[in-house]
């Protein structure tokens, strides 16, 4: 019974002590292996950081209003006689645009202008009695009240009568009329809009951070996606003198010349303002920077050398390209670029594409690849 339980002892300390060993020799053979295997080596592309110029900008959103732009109206009510002017039509300042039924205002008008000529005579009458004392001072004062009443009385009726008529208060481009001839409007209802849009304006705003920035004409870059292609220039016109206490906000006005008619009111705008030119600025491509928990990153490449094996089975050093993860520090952007602060020199080697695959340490081999080139144009953002 000794025996055989010494045996089966034996037997089984020999069999788990041959797994365990063979076990054991497979990973040293893996790990010898793995050891041996030659690094991989991951295409990316590259740039050498330069020295440029950099112009930088002040961004803000805001909309296209005219120099000059106004819904016309009537002060007074009455029925449409004359619609004398045509929707999308240019005018002259002071041009008649409509006119009211006013038949009734121009013959009271005409009627105390003929008794104008009664009353005026009959003032002057008086005034010579009076020298010769056939009459009263009291009669010539009467009649003088009564000849300034008249007067009055004519001035009114003129007024009334240039009520009735709607004028372009300045030069312009009129809008769509929103009435009929014949209609009757009670006062305050809406006729045509006239727009001056020679000049137009834009309203926006920067946060107070930016407000010691700014300056009365200080040049500015206005895109529209209606021209998506094309940036007008401008400049600042006016800067609120207060910033709002609630939202930190401080609101400009900048004019923007428009000879070709191209701006209306009521476009969406991206505002550029432009800063003083920076020279000898570290500026790269933004797909060079990654994002992570501790900040932005890019990878430098540096040259190293590693252990090849040449044809008679001896070792050499060989030169390779290998990446380091670099922090940096981006100041602004702008478009596809960036301008870094901190975190790289004049003449670094950086990646600028194929960073997914990297670690402190890989190796690489630059390709030369397009796909990541920036368009000749960018889209409105």
């Amino acid at each position: 019974m000794k025996k055989w339980f010494f045996w089966m002892l034996l037997g089984s300390l020999i069999l788990f002590g041959g797994a365990f060993g063979f076990y054991g020799f497979k990973q040293q053979m893996i790990a010898q292996y793995l050891s041996n295997m030659p690094k991989p080596v991951i295409a990316v592309t590259a740039i050498e950081v330069k020295p440029s110029d950099w112009t930088p900008e002040i961004d803000a959103i805001g909309f296209i209003e005219p120099k000059q732009g106004v819904m016309l109206s009537s002060q007074v009510s009455g029925v449409v006689s004359e619609i004398l002017v045509n929707s999308g039509q240019s005018v002259d300042s002071g041009a008649i645009l409509l006119r009211f039924d006013a038949a009734k205002e121009r013959a009271d008008l005409r009627s105390a202008e003929s008794r104008l000529v009664s009353v005026s005579t009959e003032l002057e009458r008086l005034k010579k009695l009076a020298r010769e004392r056939l009459a009263s001072q009291e009669q010539v004062d009467s009649a003088n009240a009564q000849y300034l009443s008249l007067l009055a009385q004519i001035d009114s009726l003129k007024a009334t009568l240039s009520l009735r008529e709607i004028r372009a208060p300045f030069k312009g481009i009129t809008g769509i009329v929103q009435v009929q001839q014949g209609e009757y409007l009670q006062p305050g209802a809406d006729i045509i809009r006239l727009e001056n849009i020679d000049v137009m304006r834009i309203r926006f705003i920067i946060g107070e951070k930016d407000y010691a920035r700014v300056s009365v004409g200080m040049p500015i870059k206005v895109r529209v996606s209606a021209f998506a292609d094309r940036e007008f220039e401008g400049s600042i016109s006016a800067i609120e003198p207060v910033i709002d206490y609630q939202s930190g906000v401080v609101q400009l006005q900048a004019s923007i010349p428009n000879s070709e008619k191209l701006l209306r009111a009521g476009m969406y705008a991206e505002v550029s303002i432009q800063q003083d030119l920076m020279t000898g600025q570290l500026v790269i491509p933004q797909s060079a920077i990654n994002f992570t928990l501790y900040g932005e990153t890019v990878y430098l490449l540096e040259d190293a050398e590693v252990e090849s094996t040449v044809s008679d089975g001896e070792s050499a050093a060989a030169a390779v390209k290998v990446a380091r993860l670099q922090v940096v520090t981006a100041a602004e952007r702008k478009d596809s670029v960036a301008r870094i602060a901190s975190g790289l020199n004049a003449a670094d080697l950086i990646v600028t594409s194929g960073q997914l695959k990297l670690s402190n340490g890989t190796q690489v081999k630059i390709i030369e690849d397009d796909t990541l080139a920036a368009p000749a144009s960018l889209p409105l953002r």
